[in-house]
C-alpha cells in the first residue's frame, strides 16, 4: 500500500488520530510520518524496563561481578539485555532477580493459572502450607499449646480435604453410570 501523503513510497506506518471525536486513520511512509511529527522509536524496550527494575534492589559489588556457571552470562549483561542465558542463571543471580520478580509479579512464587473447579483445592493446599509454617514457628518459640491447636486444625483440614475428594469421585462415578 502506498503512502497516503506522498503517494510514492510504500507505507510502513499506520497512524490513527482522533480530532473532534472523529477518527482519522492514515497509512504513511517513514519519511512522511517524521514530517508529521510522529516518533518512529519506541519510548523504551523490554530490556530497558527489566534493567531499570533490577536497579530497584541495592546491589553489592560482588553481585554485579557475578557470572553464571552454566552459560557464562554476567549479571551486567543480563541487566543490559533483560534476558537470562539458562536455567542456572536463576540461582547465580538470585539476589538481584528476587527483588525484580517480586516487583513485577508481586510475588516470588509461581502459582500459574488455576482451573475454576480446582480453586478450592488450591486454597486448601495454601492454607495447609500457611498452617504448617505457623506450626514450625510455634514449636521453635516453644509455644506448645498454640502448636497443638494448629496441629489439630491441620489434621481437621486434611481430613476434610480427603472427604471432599472421595465425594467428588463418587459424584463423577455416579454421573457416569447413569
Amino acid at each position: 500500500m502506498k503512502c497516503e501523503m506522498c503517494k510514492k513510497i510504500e507505507a510502513t506506518v499506520r497512524y490513527t488520530e482522533v480530532v473532534n471525536k472523529k477518527v482519522v486513520k492514515m497509512n504513511l511512509c517513514e519519511e512522511c510520518a517524521k514530517k508529521k511529527g510522529i516518533s518512529m522509536q519506541a519510548p523504551f524496550t523490554i530490556a530497558d524496563l527489566l534493567s531499570g527494575l533490577s536497579d530497584i534492589g541495592v546491589h553489592a559489588e560482588e553481585d554485579v561481578k557475578k557470572v553464571c556457571p552454566g552459560c557464562g552470562l554476567s549479571y551486567l549483561d543480563f541487566r543490559k539485555t533483560g534476558r537470562l542465558g539458562c536455567d542456572r542463571c536463576y540461582d547465580a543471580f538470585e539476589k538481584g532477580l528476587r527483588g525484580l520478580i517480586e516487583t513485577i509479579h508481586r510475588s516470588s512464587t509461581h502459582v500459574g493459572k488455576v482451573p475454576s473447579h480446582a480453586q478450592r483445592e488450591v486454597g486448601q493446599i495454601q492454607a495447609l502450607k500457611d498452617l504448617e509454617a505457623r506450626l514450625c514457628a510455634a514449636v521453635e518459640k516453644e509455644e506448645f499449646e498454640k502448636a497443638a491447636s494448629i496441629r489439630d486444625r491441620i489434621q481437621s483440614l486434611k481430613k476434610e480435604s480427603r472427604g471432599n475428594s472421595r465425594g467428588a469421585k463418587r459424584e463423577r462415578i455416579g454421573g457416569m453410570k447413569e
